[in-house]
């Protein structure tokens, strides 16, 4: 048996966990079994403990909590009142490396807390300690550390405790006999899992890994769900709750955090409720000729098709949301599709702030994809299913990346780097020849300036064959560089948001009293004065989509600019489709409704 008093440093994170979870004891996951300890324990010998009048540890109970944690998570994942405790021995299932109990007692002295202190055994092959820094007296905390066994913890007259590490209870998704549904189950992770089935689907049917107890799933607010156990690893979910959301997608989102298996042992932290979402039947086009593209099974899945240049792959992305801070970016997930291949994930969850081009990632050559974010530059090769790091920012985020773009014609990596972003919005400009891990270095190549609260400008690069558009700021706002292969410079009002045969177009800023204010648009042709163009009237979004520039309004019309009338004109599918959108992005396509 080892105990050690634990110092003030000890795991601070998850004693403010445990501290903030006092006062809320009801309503977690179901991940205690009240039950008898089980086989794997049984082998454990066990004594009776100490049994004396101060020791009345039952009767002065107010609560009892279990949390875990490893190097990079951790959580509570059980609270109990005293009347919800067993009066029987049972066992408590854990997934992370260390398990922790706090136990919340009324009326305790110093005393008497040491008393019990002395009373706690511990039986089997685990190292633990009792934590005292910042405990108050009516409080005591046992952690345990790195036990590859089962172990018994009892406490006073509390019945024993068996803790027994498991891997989590999983699940994925089963098509209905003779029939192979297209979807896609995506681990999201903090945004929650989603299985994505095409619409029509009545019901979902999930494959449990472990068998089951025969609790049913329920919505957000507990109310249960239409299903049944076909088996002990089979569950039936009826869809018949679900509720439309942007693009005519349906959801339902199936609450599992009360469903354990028959050992007690639940799903893992991140997996403990799903959104089913029913997705529109979509074919994808491209806009210049009509052409099919894609054509995988899973393709209306997809919230975006980014297709390498010989049209053999492709990678399908998933919105997942916004940044859970203060932050401008968004998390995708990636998953690479190749004809007659299984799709491979290359991100479950990607949080991206760089997106040239409007995609969240890139491919560089055939069968070389690229993606950032302000952490990293990151490449994936598809034969070796391999993801490498072409540029990493500092972990004290001194050098955080403001943006990132990759020159296929010269096979060059350029990067825009904060050169200390707790201190000044001044960017360096760093350059990697292909197959270098020094970067050519220019410090004070220009600076940022806010755009919105919390975000800066993407100060965006785009390479072309002739030549390179660099944004920077002049006067506080944005101009634009165009550098041509013979190192000839042209400047221009605005930054480059999409650049075609006819020119590029410049959003143009003015400076306002706290962040930048869009004033208007231009259309430029390097050497020559940039002209304005028509503002897009109103809308929710304006995006580029292959070599056109859209808006998207409230009424989920797109207009489209006209350059030959320098107006903006509803935009009509190629084919003409009645219900189709084009998507923003390089390829410039389009998906169109399947009726």
């Amino acid at each position: 048996m080892m105990v050690r008093l634990c110092g003030l440093g000890f795991l601070l994170s998850v004693m403010l966990l445990l501290n903030a979870c006092e006062n809320n004891t009801e309503g977690l996951a179901v991940s205690v079994s009240p039950q008898a300890t089980s086989l794997e324990a049984s082998a454990i010998h066990t004594t009776v403990p100490v049994a004396t009048v101060e020791s009345m540890t039952r009767i002065k109970l107010q609560s009892l909590t279990f949390g875990e944690h490893n190097s990079s998570e951790g959580r509570v994942f059980q609270q109990w009142k005293a009347t919800d405790v067993p009066q029987e021995p049972f066992q408590v299932v854990y997934h992370l490396e260390d398990v922790s109990v706090n136990a919340t007692f009324a009326n305790m002295s110093e005393e008497e807390r040491q008393l019990l202190i002395k009373q706690i055994r511990v039986e089997g092959n685990a190292d633990w300690e009792i934590v005292e820094s910042n405990s108050p007296i009516n409080q005591v905390r046992v952690q345990f550390h790195h036990a590859n066994e089962p172990f018994v913890l009892r406490v006073g007259d509390l019945p024993a405790m068996t803790f027994m590490r498991k891997e989590p209870v999983s699940f994925t998704f089963s098509s209905p006999a003779g029939r192979d549904v297209p979807h896609l189950l995506v681990m999201a992770q903090e945004y929650g899992p989603r299985l994505r089935i095409p619409e029509g689907e009545s019901s979902v049917e999930l494959v449990f890994s472990n068998e089951m107890r025969n609790d049913l799933p329920t919505t957000i607010e507990g109310v249960s769900v239409t299903a049944k156990w076909i088996d002990p690893k089979h569950l039936l979910v009826l869809l018949d709750n679900t509720g439309a959301v942007e693009h005519r997608m349906k959801e339902q989102y199936l609450r599992m955090d009360n469903m354990v298996d028959v050992s007690g042992n639940r799903l893992g932290g991140s997996l403990q409720g799903v959104w089913v979402q029913q997705m529109p039947r979509y074919v994808w086009h491209y806009a210049d000729s009509g052409e099919l593209a894609g054509g995988g099974p899973r393709d209306s899945l997809y919230d975006q098709l980014v297709i390498s240049e010989d049209k053999q792959n492709y990678v399908g992305i998933v919105q997942l949301g916004g940044s859970m801070g203060d932050g401008d970016g968004t998390s995708y997930s990636y998953i690479l599709e190749q004809k007659g291949k299984d799709p491979i994930v290359i991100e479950n969850v990607f949080y991206s702030t760089i997106e040239p081009d409007q995609q969240p990632i890139q491919w560089i050559d055939a069968k070389t994809l690229m993606y950032a974010s302000y952490y990293g530059v990151f490449v994936y090769d598809i034969e070796k299913g391999e993801k490498r790091i072409l540029h990493k920012a500092d972990p004290d985020e001194n050098d955080n990346i403001n943006y990132a773009a990759y020159d296929t014609t010269r096979k060059l990596l350029h990067v825009l780097a904060y050169e200390n972003r707790h201190e000044t919005s001044q960017l360096a400009r760093l350059t990697y020849v292909s197959g270098e891990t020094i970067s050519q270095r220019i410090p004070a190549y220009t600076t940022s300036v806010l755009v919105a609260k919390y975000s800066d400008l993407d100060m965006t690069i785009t390479p072309m064959p002739e030549g390179t558009y660099w944004t920077r700021i002049q006067d506080g706002v944005p101009y634009t560089d165009y550098v041509n292969q013979a190192g000839g410079k042209f400047t221009a009002k605005g930054i480059a948001r999409l650049v075609t045969k006819q020119g590029a177009y410049l959003q143009q800023y003015e400076k306002g009293e706290f962040q930048l204010q869009a004033s208007g648009w231009a259309i430029w042709q390097p050497g020559k004065a940039a002209k304005e163009i028509a503002n897009p009237p109103e809308g929710i979004v304006t995006f580029a989509s292959g070599t056109d520039l859209f808006t998207k309004q409230d009424d989920n019309r797109y207009v489209k600019y006209d350059l030959l009338r320098n107006k903006w004109v509803d935009w009509q599918a190629p084919n003409g489709e009645i219900v189709a959108e084009p998507v923003q992005g390089k390829g410039g396509l389009y998906r169109a409704s399947v009726e």
